[in-house]
């Protein structure tokens, strides 16, 4: 994680696997400094998370989500009010997710978003309102 004033931060989350493919990523952070990603099991499984400034990492999956190789959690976004906006992969296909900061999740699928492998409805949604 790369802090304002240039400095890196290296974290790993808990129950991030080690193999190929597996481990910690770090892809979003807002203006607070909380950032958010997925984060990916020894058994390929994806999972949410959200670390703070201070270092605080809370993990989540979206309920419904699968819990094979390639499915799960997988975190897109957070706005400044620690929003956070995905997809959750299971065995019909991708879903899209917003998830407050207090932890409830609201499911959409928008209409026409495509169903195949790959495709997801959060991209259609205007994440930057939050």
């Amino acid at each position: 994680m790369l802090s304002r004033d240039g400095a890196i931060t290296e974290f790993d989350v808990s129950g991030a696997g080690t193999g190929p493919g597996q481990g910690t990523y770090a892809w979003s952070i807002n203006a607070a400094g909380t950032a958010t990603a997925s984060y990916v099991d020894a058994n390929g499984v994806n999972h949410g998370y959200l670390r703070t400034s201070s270092g605080k990492i809370t993990t989540f999956d979206i309920p419904g989500a699968g819990s094979g190789p390639g499915q799960g959690t997988i975190v897109e976004g957070i706005g400044v009010a620690n929003v956070t906006i995905g997809n959750y992969i299971d065995q019909n296909g991708v879903n899209g997710f917003i998830r407050t900061a207090d932890g409830a999740i609201t499911k959409f699928d928008v209409p026409r978003a495509g169903t195949g492998s790959g495709s997801s409805s959060w991209r259609t949604f205007p994440f930057h309102l939050f």
